[in-house]
Formats: structure tokens, sequence, C-alpha cells
């Protein structure tokens, strides 16, 4: 049995060798294929590649550099510390607290006087009164505030012969501007002659809404037209009074602090228009063109003296034909924020007013004008 195992054993060593040997010779083979070159045989093309640094750019790129974080404490020793730049704060767009008055300055006036006796002319009816326009001061700073807080004393007023025209009921055709926009209306002025007393009613309106309503009571007396009260309103505000108060000498507002001393002969912005034409109708030398009339008109918030210009005769063709007229204007002053007014008076019929306009001199300001259409006497 021993001997019959030992050739068995011999097979895998054989064939290890076999396999070996196998290698061996296709391991030569394959050396020689690529090293030993045969006649006639060419050699296949060898590639060479050559590896170089690429060159540095002609000029060098900036990189954003990182700016180095520090303490808020550490500062260079030789840091310039500049002064933050100052911030302007924007302008406010709110409307102001306080309203906007007509005027800016407060016109002094010295206690109530009695007219001259000796001015006084007589009279044919109870309507005819003598009076004395309110010239005391004038437009020029000579009549305003000295700049050392003291008032002045008033100057001497101008004495005027007026008579007041009787009762009569005046309509108008209206037109204007509204916010830009074209308006059309129609108003009424109602004038009441009393004898000792008058009323004033007006009021202007465009189709649905009001653009003017007032009222003016008060005297007839050796002053002329002289009111006691005046209501004012315009579009949707509130009403505003004016009061000449007779008893104290005072006058006041509604809408303002603002108070005067009354020495008589001031004037509403509803009366100034009668006093003007009892003026007128008084005398009508006293209109001549280039002549001036100062007034003390009061307001809704405060008042002054009103320069009141005669530019002479003009003719008006109006919805109740043609007519001539004596045309005067009051200009505001610079920078204030009152309205121009025009009037256009007509000594054929009593001295009426027959066109008023107001103008707002304001960039993109608004006018209303009247025109007048129709005339009723009292009693018609």
């Amino acid at each position: 049995m021993s001997e019959v195992s030992r050739p068995a054993r011999r097979w895998p060593r054989l064939l290890i060798l076999i396999a070996s040997s196998l290698a061996l010779h296709v391991a030569l083979v394959d050396w020689g294929r690529r090293h030993i070159i045969v006649p006639g045989q060419t050699q296949a093309p060898t590639m060479t590649v050559e590896l170089r640094p690429v060159p540095p750019p002609a000029q060098p790129v900036a990189l954003p550099a990182a700016k180095p974080t520090r303490p808020s404490s550490a500062r260079p020793a030789n840091a310039v510390r500049r002064p933050a730049p100052r911030r302007v704060p924007e302008p406010s767009i709110d409307p102001p607290d306080e309203p906007i008055r007509e005027t800016v300055e407060r016109i002094p006036m010295p206690a109530p006087q009695d007219p001259p006796a000796a001015s006084l002319p007589t009279s044919a009816s109870g309507a005819g009164q003598a009076g004395r326009g309110e010239g005391e001061g004038s437009a020029s700073a000579d009549h305003g505030n000295n700049g050392s807080g003291e008032a002045p004393d008033a100057a001497p007023g101008k004495v005027y012969q007026t008579s007041a025209p009787p009762s009569a009921l005046l309509e108008y055709d209206v037109t204007g501007t509204k916010d830009q926009q074209p308006a059309y209306g129609r108003g009424s002025i109602a004038w009441h002659n009393e004898g000792d007393h008058y009323k004033v009613e007006g009021k202007a309106k465009a189709l649905f809404f009001t653009l003017l309503n007032f009222t003016s009571v008060g005297a007839l007396d050796a002053w002329g037209v002289s009111p006691e009260l005046y209501t004012e309103q315009k579009g949707f505000k509130s009403a505003t009074n004016t009061h000449f108060n007779r008893e104290r000498n005072v006058v006041s507002f509604s809408a303002s602090t603002t108070s005067y001393p009354r020495r008589g002969g001031e004037q509403d912005r509803a009366s100034l228009i009668w006093q003007l034409a009892a003026i007128g109708r008084g005398d009508a030398g006293q209109m001549q063109a280039g002549a001036v009339i100062d007034l003390f008109v009061a307001g809704v918030r405060d008042g002054e003296i009103w320069r009141v210009q005669v530019l002479g005769q003009e003719r008006l063709t109006l919805p109740v034909g043609a007519l001539q007229t004596w045309h005067l204007v009051r200009m505001p002053k610079p920078g204030s924020y009152d309205d121009r007014v025009d009037i256009w008076l007509a000594p054929q019929h009593e001295w009426y007013p027959v066109r008023v306009r107001y103008t707002d001199l304001r960039p993109n300001g608004d006018y209303t004008q009247l025109d007048l259409s129709g005339l009723k006497p009292a009693g018609q």
C-alpha cells in the first residue's frame, strides 16, 4: 500500500513545474517581440510629452481684500477722527397746527373817537349819513409797529361824505374755479337800509355746494356803514364770527384770540363794499382815478389797513346790459395769503356793486366772480 501511494504524490509537483515552465516561456516570447526587431519591420512612432510651467500674467490681478475686523475700541495711534456727517431732517408734510392768518401784522388802534361835529353835513333822508373813512394808518411801515414793540399813534383819518344806498336785492351770475376746476353758479346780495341800521346778506353757490356765504349787521351813523357783527362761511368750512363790540370798544374774532381797540369806522369784508358805495353816492367827486381810500378791515382772524385804489372808469357788458362803472381794487401785501378784491360800482344804479371778483394770488389759486344779472329795488 505504501509503494502504490508514492507515485500518486509526485503528480502535483510535476504539474506545478510544467505550469511554471510555460509561464516563463510566454514571458520570454513577449519580451522578445517588444525588444527584438525583425529585419524589414518598421518601429512604431513614439509620442513624447513635455510639461512646461504656465507663465505669470502680464499684470497682477488685484483681488478684493477682506477688511480686517478690529474691536471698536481699538484705533491706530495716528488715526484722524472725522466728524460724522450731520443728518438733515426731512421736511414735514403735515399741516401746521395753527391756522394760516390772512395778515402778518397787527394794526394798533387808539381809543374810539367821535367824528368831528363840523364835518357832519345835513342829510335829506334817513339813509344819508356823514362819515369818516378810516384812513388812520396807511399801508406803509410808518403806520405799523416801529420795531420796538410799542405801537405808534395812528395818523388822522380822512373825512368822507357818505350816503348809504337804498335797499335792494342784487342777483349775480357766478363764475370761477374751485380746485382749478371751472365752477358756475348763482349768487345774491340782499342790502337792507333801515335808516339807522343796515343788514347785508350774501351767498354764492355752484351746483350743489356753497362757495361763499356771509352776513353783516350794524349801524348807519356818522362814520357811514358801521358793522357790529360779521359772519362768514367758505365752502365746507365752519362759520366764523367777527365782533365789533361797542360797549367794550373791542374788535374780536371767534377764530383767533387776536383783538383790536375799536375807534369807529372799522369795516368787515361785506360792509366794505357798501361803505365804498356810500362814499361814491355821498359825493361823486371823492371818486377820482388814482385816488386812494384807506380803511381798517377786519377779516375772520385779524385785521389790517386795506388800501383801496380807484383805477378809473370802465364800461362793462353784463347780463343786465352795458354799464359805466368805477373800478376799485384792493391788493394784498406781498407774501400775504389774503385775496385780491376787485369791485365795480355803477353810479347810474345808486352805486351798487355790479361786479365783484375775489382772486387767490397764490400759485394755482382760484377765483370767484359775481356779475350782476338782476336788480330788484325794495318793495318789488
